[in-house]
């Protein structure tokens, strides 16, 4: 594909929106951006090329949060879910069974309304369960691989810290060696290109100002609005990627 002013200005306006999400709860900006940025570009582009900055706003979110990092919670979760990634990878090789994908989409819904009806002084006592996170995680890092979708596991990491800078912190952390492990993979796979270097350049503005003005809008929020936030984005990506299977069936 070749770089035009038209859709340049598509890629920067996506992502700036999409990073605006992301700096306000600490995900979601693919489900923001992606999806707009395929009604023009294959997703083949779309991935590799908002890899490498989406690394290093993972990156500037788990420092600058790294006082409610829980090296406990998180680390676990990352190794699982980069074990995951693995059979993930070789399966899209046999192609994308769109079921599974909108199977995916309902699954994330349930779990996002299952989020919305808590009541959230009950969670941070339930004792944890590790072959449930385990599993939780290896299964989110077979979708990424899979479809690039790494949200299976943000419903149980939800439900085990206590408010949305923890939340943040160790969200982004996770994603920080996702998103190298798959940066290594598309590298190897020779995945980057010319059009994908533009697409990382374009990204690189819009990332800067969409977190700086997400984080300003966070100093606003309470902590009340702030998981009904990321409750509803969490929806919102479920039903992203529902109709994305169900209309391309790809």
């Amino acid at each position: 594909m070749k770089m035009t002013l038209e859709l340049g200005i598509l890629i920067f306006v996506a992502q700036f929106i999409g990073y605006i999400i992301k700096g306000l709860v600490g995900f979601g900006n693919p489900l923001i951006a992606n999806p707009v940025m395929a009604m023009r570009i294959d997703n083949k582009f779309i991935t590799p090329g908002v890899l490498p900055v989406d690394t290093c706003v993972n990156i500037y979110m788990s420092v600058k949060n790294r006082k409610s990092f829980l090296p406990r919670l998180a680390l676990p979760i990352a190794v699982c879910i980069m074990i995951g990634v693995v059979p993930g990878i070789l399966f899209l090789k046999v192609g994308s069974p769109w079921i599974i994908k909108a199977l995916l989409g309902v699954l994330i819904i349930g779990l996002g309304v299952e989020m919305l009806t808590r009541k959230r002084d009950q969670e941070i006592t339930t004792k944890n369960n590790p072959v449930i996170m385990g599993l939780i995680s290896v299964i989110s890092g077979f979708l990424s691989g899979l479809f690039g979708i790494n949200m299976l596991f943000l419903a149980y990491l939800e439900r085990r810290v206590a408010n949305r800078q923890q939340f943040r912190a160790n969200v982004c952390f996770i994603f920080v060696f996702e998103n190298v492990f798959r940066l290594i993979m598309y590298a190897i796979n020779g995945m980057f290109s010319m059009f994908t270097v533009g697409i990382t350049l374009l990204s690189i503005p819009a990332a800067v100002f969409g977190i700086m003005i997400g984080s300003r809008i966070d100093l606003r929020l309470n902590e009340k609005t702030a998981n009904r936030l990321i409750n509803a984005v969490f929806i919102l990506g479920g039903v992203s990627i529902l109709v994305k299977a169900l209309i391309f069936k790809a």
